[in-house]
C-alpha cells in the first residue's frame, strides 16, 4: 500500500485585546487624576474665611418698664416758707434727726447765707492757729492728703451729698495744716476775731425768726415729692394681677402733698414691680436672686424675686422684685426703663454658623458627639472643642480653658466659612 501522506492545517493563533484593556487603564487613570486633582484643588482653594475668638461678657436679660413701691412719708411744709436743706436726698435718717431749718421770710434766709461762709472761714483759722506750732511730719500729712483726695473722688461717684461736704473740709484742714509754719499767727488772730463778732450780729438777728424741720421716722431722705407717694404702696401689691397694676399706675398723682419739703422713704427695703412675658416668668421663682440695670441712670441693684403673679392663658405676668441698696438717684426714681438680668456669663464668642460636630470613638467602640469648631493656624485646619456657657440668636459664649490645647481660645481664627473642613488639613492662606 502505498503511504499516504495527511497534511495537517495549523490553527492561527489567537491575537489578545490588548488594546482594549490599555484604553480601560487610561480612563481609569484620567479619572483618578481628575479625582485626585479636585481634592487638591480644594485644599489649596482660596483661604477661608475666619473671625477672631473674642473674650466677651453678655447677660443672659429681658427688659421692661418698673415701678417702684416704696413705704414713703412726705414732709409738711407751710407755704411759701423759705427752706434750707440739711441732708442731702439719699442720706439715711434717723427719728427727730434735723432736715432742714424753715425761714420766717426771705430776708432771714438772706442772712443765714451769710453766716455759712463765715461759719467755714472761722474753722479754717481755728485750725490754723492751731496747727502753728505743730511740728506734724510733712510727709505723712502729704499721704493723708492723698488718700483725703481719693475718698473724696470716690464719694463724688457715690453722690453722697454729705460725705462729699465732709471730705472737701478735711482736704482744706490737711492743706492748711501743710502750711501752718508760714501763718503770721497774730495777722490770723485779729481776722479770728472780727469774723466771730460779725458772726454774732448776724446770729441776733436771726433769733427768732427760724424753726428746725425734723424727721417723723427713720429712713432715706428725698427732695423729690410726685403725689404717689399714697398710691404706689407695698401693700397695694398683696395679690395685685396684671390688670389691677396697669389700673393703679394709670392714676392720677395726688396733688395733696405739693408743697412739701420732701419726703422720708421708710425702711430698708423697696420693691420694684413690672409687667413682663409669661415665657420669661417660668424661668424666674420667689426667692431667685437677680440683677436690676437701670439703663437711662447707668446704676445697677441686687434684688430678689419677691412674688410672680401670672394669670392662666395670659401672655404677661406681673414680676415683682424686692431691693435694699439706696443711694441719691433711686430714692428720687419711680418709672424706670430696666434690664433684668438673670445671669451674666464670660467666654469666647462663637459664631453659631462656625459650629461643627467630630465623631469621636473611644477604645470600647463607643462613638461620641463632640461640638467644636475649626480653627485656621497659620495654614493648617485645627478642630478645637467648645463647652457651651450661653446661647444666643446668632452666636454662643464658651468656655476658654488656660490649660487644655484641644480648647478653644482667645484670639483664635475661627473658621465661619470653608470648604473641605479636616483637621490638621493644609489650606492655602
Amino acid at each position: 500500500m502505498g503511504q499516504q501522506t495527511k497534511s495537517t492545517k495549523s490553527k492561527p493563533r489567537k491575537r489578545r485585546n490588548d488594546g482594549g484593556n490599555r484604553v480601560v487603564f487610561i480612563i481609569a487613570a484620567v479619572l483618578m487624576v481628575i479625582y485626585l486633582g479636585g481634592r487638591l484643588s480644594n485644599a489649596f482653594s482660596a483661604a477661608p474665611e475666619t473671625t477672631p475668638a473674642l473674650h466677651v461678657t453678655v447677660n443672659d436679660s429681658f427688659t421692661s418698664d418698673g415701678w417702684f413701691f416704696r413705704d414713703e412719708e412726705p414732709i409738711d411744709n407751710a407755704t411759701g416758707s423759705s427752706v434750707k436743706h440739711i441732708v442731702y436726698s439719699g442720706e439715711r435718717v434717723q427719728q427727730d434727726a434735723p432736715l432742714a431749718i424753715i425761714y420766717s421770710d426771705q430776708e432771714s434766709m438772706d442772712l443765714s447765707r451769710q453766716l455759712d461762709p463765715l461759719e467755714e472761714r472761722i474753722s479754717l483759722l481755728d485750725t490754723a492757729l492751731q496747727s502753728a506750732s505743730d511740728s506734724s511730719n510733712i510727709a505723712k500729712l502729704d499721704q493723708v492728703i492723698t488718700l483725703t483726695i481719693e475718698q473724696l473722688a470716690e464719694q463724688v461717684k457715690e453722690g453722697s451729698g454729705s460725705s462729699v461736704a465732709s471730705a472737701a473740709s478735711s482736704l482744706r484742714t490737711l492743706s492748711l495744716r501743710r502750711e501752718a509754719g508760714n501763718v503770721d499767727t497774730n495777722e490770723v488772730s485779729a481776722e479770728r476775731d472780727a469774723l466771730v463778732s460779725e458772726q454774732s450780729s448776724l446770729e441776733h438777728q436771726l433769733t427768732g425768726r427760724t424753726t428746725e424741720l425734723t424727721a417723723s421716722s427713720s429712713g432715706y431722705f428725698s427732695e423729690v415729692v410726685d403725689g404717689y407717694e399714697s398710691i404706689l404702696t407695698p401693700s397695694s401689691l398683696d395679690e395685685m394681677t396684671v390688670e389691677q397694676f396697669d389700673k393703679t399706675v394709670a392714676q392720677q398723682p395726688s396733688a395733696e402733698n405739693s408743697n412739701s419739703l420732701g419726703k422720708i422713704v421708710k425702711g430698708f427695703n423697696w420693691y420694684l414691680a413690672a409687667k413682663i412675658p409669661a415665657e420669661q416668668a417660668e424661668r424666674l421663682q420667689v426667692g431667685q436672686e437677680l440683677t436690676v440695670n437701670f439703663t437711662q441712670a447707668s446704676m445697677e441693684s441686687k434684688v430678689t424675686v419677691h412674688s410672680i403673679n401670672h394669670q392662666g392663658g395670659s401672655d404677661t405676668a406681673l414680676l415683682v422684685m424686692e431691693g435694699t441698696e439706696f443711694s441719691s438717684e433711686m430714692v428720687s426714681m419711680r418709672e424706670q426703663p430696666i434690664e433684668i438680668i438673670i445671669a451674666t456669663y464670660t467666654g469666647l464668642k462663637v459664631p453659631k454658623s462656625a459650629v461643627r460636630v467630630q465623631e469621636q470613638t473611644d477604645s470600647d467602640g463607643k462613638t461620641t458627639q463632640i461640638p467644636g469648631v475649626f480653627i485656621l493656624s497659620g495654614s493648617i485646619q485645627k478642630f478645637k472643642m467648645i463647652n457651651e456657657l450661653f446661647e444666643a440668636d446668632d452666636y454662643y459664649v464658651v468656655k476658654q480653658s488656660a490649660t487644655d490645647s484641644d480648647m478653644l481660645v482667645e484670639r483664635d481664627q475661627v473658621i465661619v466659612q470653608g470648604k473641605n473642613l479636616q483637621n490638621n488639613m493644609v489650606v492655602k492662606t
